[in-house]
């Protein structure tokens, strides 16, 4: 299969070039031009205390929004983020969240030795960076949303991962032109319409085992999936058509979104392809039967 012809140029810099213009230019701004200003060293030290929880970390988001600019360049944890915390409440939790966001998470899919990880519904790289971060060589990070892309774009730049991470701007599912759904929050942007007052915008989609198939993927030691509510459809036809070699060793789902699944890909996975490890808040942690 020839790569040029079955994917969307994924060229990090052409991706930044090329989308520009959805982020009002913001991605041709060097990192650390939207540094924070000192006056909101005074919250960032309560974060870093870890006093922004509860009573007092809504208190610490009212101020920041108030007072200090929504879009941030940081190095938190040793990874450089350009952050946007007005459209996208994840980039909000890496930046006032004093604990660290979907932890459990990311250590589950670090796996000793893990060296492929696949990230679908990537956002702007929070788990993509985590990864690569923890010694995974290749991942491949797939976001369809384009101002999300360009952000995810931007901070795969920044920490010099070019070489390990490639950047997919893609919806998983039936191959063809889909429309997309956006609210505002970009975490939030699904395949899945519930406010007819959106206006959708279209974007391409693959199925995975299409898009793996094309990155060259052999194997899968980490994968997670986050893609409000549109699980089940993405992940189905993969466990259907893929040979076990190829399912992740380690899977962590998202299930806040059961009740609007067509098919309960939780309990398909859990019929014999995987034992569930722990279940977070919104996540199911989960591992494959050998």
């Amino acid at each position: 299969m020839d790569r040029a012809d079955s994917l969307p140029e994924t060229n990090i810099d052409l991706l930044l070039e090329d989308l520009n213009m959805l982020d009002n230019g913001t991605s041709k701004a060097s990192w650390g031009t939207y540094a924070p200003p000192q006056s909101a060293n005074f919250f960032r030290s309560l974060v870093k205390l870890g006093l922004a929880r509860g009573v007092l970390g809504k208190w610490i988001r009212r101020q920041w929004h108030r007072k200090f600019p929504e879009l941030v360049d940081v190095e938190i944890r040793g990874i450089k983020y350009r952050l946007d915390i007005s459209d996208n409440t994840t980039d909000e939790k890496i930046l006032l969240s004093s604990k660290n966001y979907d932890g459990e998470e990311i250590d589950a899919l670090a796996i000793r030795g893990g060296k492929v990880f696949v990230d679908i519904g990537a956002n702007t790289g929070y788990y993509s960076l985590a990864l690569a971060k923890r010694g995974f060589e290749k991942i491949i990070s797939i976001e369809p949303n384009p101002p999300t892309v360009t952000r995810l774009a931007f901070n795969v730049a920044i920490n010099n991962l070019r070489d390990k991470v490639r950047v997919i701007p893609l919806c998983v599912g039936k191959e063809g032109k889909v429309e997309f759904y956006c609210d505002g929050s970009l975490g939030a942007a699904s395949l899945i319409c519930e406010n007819n007052q959106i206006e959708p915008i279209v974007v391409d989609a693959k199925p995975l085992h299409e898009i793996l198939q094309t990155e060259n993927v052999k194997h899968i030691d980490s994968m997670k999936i986050d893609v409000e509510g549109f699980e089940d459809k993405a992940l189905v036809p993969f466990f259907d058509l893929a040979p076990k070699e190829l399912w992740p060793k380690v899977l962590v789902l998202e299930h806040c979104h059961r009740d609007i699944w067509e098919s309960d890909i939780l309990e398909y996975l859990l019929e014999g392809k995987y034992e569930l490890v722990k279940k977070t808040r919104a996540n199911s942690i989960m591992k494959k039967i050998v």
